[in-house]
């Protein structure tokens, strides 16, 4: 059987759901309920990723700092991850800040055709000994040839796994079969 890895992004994607509003005592109650449960990775942050709070596409209640320090706390053997996205995040604002804070997963995603910007991030995160996962995001908006020659960009700049993102809700169960 293939190995399935559960990552609970409830606190990053589910974000979007309060309007980016959650406290850092929420995330700290949730935090603590998913180490209890054995969840292998809890994803943390903005709905949008690392760097991405901004009037644009809505603040966050609190700074990802903040987020990250409230998860860290209580997540012992879960590990603490991250979404992050080329163009919200830089490695020296955010990247070097949530790797001092113990971020142990990053998932680099960027649209489906655009693997090659996703190629610095990998790579730093690699160079700092972190888990990183290459995201497809949008993946329905391409061929699954196309998707692999992107996955396999990704695979080459480091990322140890390729995540197809069906970001739009796109997909039927043909379509998951197909890709």
């Amino acid at each position: 059987m293939t190995k399935v890895l559960i990552s609970d992004p409830t606190l990053r994607d589910g974000n979007h759901a309060v309007q980016h509003q959650l406290s850092a005592k929420q995330i700290g109650a949730y935090a603590a309920a998913a180490e209890a449960a054995h969840i292998p990775i809890v994803e943390v942050g903005h709905g949008n990723g690392l760097g991405a709070s901004s009037l644009q596409v809505g603040e966050s209640l609190i700074g990802d700092r903040e987020m990250l320090q409230a998860a860290r706390e209580k997540l012992v053997n879960s590990k603490l991850g991250v979404h992050t996205m080329p163009g919200f995040a830089t490695i020296n604002k955010d990247l070097k800040p949530a790797i001092e804070i113990g971020v142990d997963v990053f998932r680099v995603g960027v649209h489906c055709t655009e693997a090659d910007i996703s190629q610095r991030h990998i790579g730093y995160l690699r160079d700092k000994g972190r888990e990183v996962f290459g995201v497809l995001m949008m993946s329905h908006m391409v061929s699954k040839e196309i998707l692999a020659e992107e996955a396999l960009k990704m695979e080459s700049y480091g990322a140890e796994a390729v995540v197809l993102m069906d970001s739009a809700g796109a997909y039927l169960p043909v379509d998951v079969t197909e890709k």
